[in-house]
C-alpha cells in the first residue's frame, strides 16, 4: 500500500509540472556575469565553414523593467575552405604563428573583437544598442549570430506556442517555439521556422530555458535551405552559463 501511495504522489508531481504555467522573464542581478559559447557549422557546397565564438556579459545595472549590460567577445575561431583555398584562424594565435592570409583576416577581426557592446535588455529579452566602444561597423552583425530568445507576454505551459522574428545579415527569420516539457529548473521548447529570403527553408531546433535566471541556457538550431539550386546547411549550438 505504501508503494502505491508513493507511486501516486510521484505521478501527481509529474502531472502538476506538466500542467504548470510559467512566466518566462529575465531575472538577473547587478554584477552577474554570463558566458555565451556558440559553435556553428555551415556547408554551402562551394564553401564549408566552422565558427566558434565566446562572449562574456556583465550586468551593470538591474532596474525594475530592464537591464543595462556590457558584452565583449573573448574568443573567436574559424575554419573555412572554398575553391581549394583554406583558412584556419583563432584569436589566441600569436603573431609569429600567422601566415599572410591569417594576418589579413586577424587584422579584419581585431577591431571587432576588441569592441565593447553596451545594451539595454528588457525582461522579455528584447535588446537595444546603447553604444559601441569604440565605434566599429559590423560588430553588431557578429553579435547577432548569438541572438537570444524573445519571450511572450503571457505565461506558458506544455503545448503553448509563441513567435519571434530575428534579423541576421539582412535575412528575416520567423521562429515558432512550442513548449514540450516543464521541470522544476527548466522550460524546454522545440523550434521551427522560416526565412523570408529563402522560401522552402527548413528551421528546426530546441531551447532549454533556466527558470531561475530566465536565460536560454542551451539552444540548438538546424537550417536546411536551397537557393538557386545550391544546398545550404547550417547547424548551431549556443550555451549560456553563469561565471
Amino acid at each position: 500500500m505504501k508503494k502505491i501511495v508513493t507511486a501516486l504522489l510521484l505521478l501527481s508531481t509529474v502531472v502538476s509540472f506538466g500542467q504548470e504555467k510559467v512566466l518566462l522573464r529575465l531575472n538577473v542581478k547587478k554584477g552577474d556575469k554570463y558566458q555565451t559559447h556558440m559553435v556553428m557549422k555551415q556547408d554551402m557546397g562551394v564553401m564549408v565553414m566552422d565558427m566558434e565564438m565566446i562572449m562574456d556579459m556583465l550586468v551593470e545595472e538591474a532596474k525594475s523593467k530592464d537591464y543595462n549590460v556590457k558584452n565583449q567577445f573573448t574568443y573567436f575561431s574559424t575554419k573555412m575552405e572554398q575553391g581549394g583555398q583554406k583558412l584556419n584562424y583563432n584569436s589566441k594565435m600569436k603573431e609569429e604563428e600567422l601566415n599572410a592570409e591569417q594576418k589579413k583576416f586577424a587584422n579584419t577581426m581585431k577591431p571587432l573583437l576588441e569592441t565593447i557592446i553596451f545594451l539595454n535588455m528588457d525582461k522579455l529579452g528584447n535588446s537595444k544598442l546603447i553604444k559601441l566602444v569604440p565605434e566599429v561597423a559590423g560588430v553588431t552583425k557578429l553579435k547577432d549570430q548569438m541572438s537570444t530568445v524573445i519571450y511572450p507576454e503571457e505565461a506558458v505551459e506544455v503545448g503553448s506556442t509563441w513567435e519571434n522574428t530575428q534579423k541576421t545579415n539582412g535575412a528575416e527569420m520567423v521562429l515558432t517555439y512550442k513548449v514540450t516539457k516543464i521541470t522544476k529548473d527548466f522550460v524546454f521548447a522545440d523550434i521551427s521556422g522560416k526565412i523570408d529570403l529563402i522560401p522552402g527553408a527548413k528551421i528546426n531546433g530546441s531551447v532549454q530555458i533556466d527558470r531561475n535566471s530566465g536565460m536560454a541556457s542551451a539552444v540548438k538550431m538546424d537550417i536546411d535551405a536551397n537557393m538557386m539550386g545550391m544546398s545550404m546547411k547550417t547547424n548551431s549550438e549556443v550555451t549560456i552559463k553563469k561565471i
